[in-house]
């Protein structure tokens, strides 16, 4: 008599596992396919079944079904195909060395890097490591690339120099930091970080802005600045100083050195008035002690979903 392990180690007979297979055809049958909620009740009750007959693998009792001679495990093989269960995927990352560095990279964000390794890979008669030579910035690229944009400020002080450098290794790695947006939707991402309010039932219901998607909007509004071409530079000029000013005048959102980093790009790309430069002057924060306690406060994504990050009741 064949014997089946689960998960818990113990073994149990196909009866059991037939007993199993029941239950699921029950659950198939009771709620069937009509409505999305009873879709939803009947893949729940049937993921209670497997779970409670410690089944890992739903598909390998597909394959074990032959053991059973039941006639019925055809249904059953539609039930469980019907409902697509398959294991979860997990992004592949490639180990590759950029200069004396070692990385676990998921090379399809990064189209230089994923065409240099299939080059490489192809060309060795052996596997091998990949090595490729030192890359500016490539540690805070890659960290705009996994965890956002906004991470860039964070990752380099408020040098433009720097920031140069870094959009030149995002051009090098051919990565899109725009993703194809316009200048208009990049500003409109750039103002999502503020809060709105919705009427309902008499009452205003405050909306929470998306902080990390504003954050994003500055490193790309940045990027847009320093390598961007426009397509009207005088009307795109006053849309970008509009948007530098909104970015200086909400401290709240954007931290000390996306302000300044921001401002400096806009100064040396376009040419501003005497009154233009009286209105950033008007935001400009040049206290020591707050602009340390606002790097402070601007150190991981993960306080980005605190409700107190970055809201108006903090400096």
């Amino acid at each position: 008599m064949t014997k089946e392990a689960d998960r818990g180690g113990r073994h149990v007979g196909p009866s059991q596992s037939r007993a199993w297979l029941n239950q699921l055809e029950a659950a198939h049958r009771d709620h069937g396919d009509v409505g999305a909620n009873k879709g939803w009740k009947a893949t729940h009750t049937i993921h209670g079944v497997l779970e409670k007959a410690n089944v890992i693998n739903p598909i390998k009792l597909l394959e074990e079904k032959a053991s059973f001679e039941d006639p019925k495990m055809a249904e059953v093989d539609g039930i469980l195909n019907g409902l697509k269960v398959t294991e979860p995927s997990h992004p592949t990352t490639t180990l590759i060395k950029v200069g004396d560095k070692d990385y676990h990279i998921e090379l399809s964000k990064i189209p230089y890097l994923s065409a240099f390794a299939d080059f490489e890979t192809k060309a060795q008669t052996q596997p091998k490591e990949l090595v490729h030579g030192p890359i500016a910035h490539f540690d805070a690229a890659l960290k705009g690339i996994e965890s956002g944009f906004r991470q860039c400020f964070r990752s380099l002080p408020p040098d433009l120099g720097q920031h140069h450098a870094l959009c030149e290794t995002y051009e090098f790695l051919c990565i899109d930091v725009l993703g194809g947006q316009s200048l208009n939707e990049v500003i409109d991402d750039l103002k999502s970080g503020k809060n709105d309010y919705e009427l309902e039932y008499k009452y205003y219901r405050t909306i929470k802005g998306n902080k990390s998607k504003a954050r994003d909007a500055a490193y790309k509004l940045l990027h847009l600045i320093l390598n961007g071409k426009f397509e009207d530079e005088t009307k795109d000029s006053v849309k970008v100083h509009n948007a530098v000013m909104f970015l200086v005048s909400h401290a709240n959102t954007f931290k000390w050195r996306t302000r300044k980093v921001v401002r400096a790009a806009y100064e040396e790309r376009f040419v501003i008035s005497v009154k233009q430069r009286a209105g950033l002057d008007k935001w400009e924060k040049t206290d020591a002690v707050k602009l340390a306690k606002e790097d402070e406060d601007d150190v991981t994504t993960e306080e980005e979903e605190s409700v107190y990050y970055g809201s108006d009741y903090s400096d």
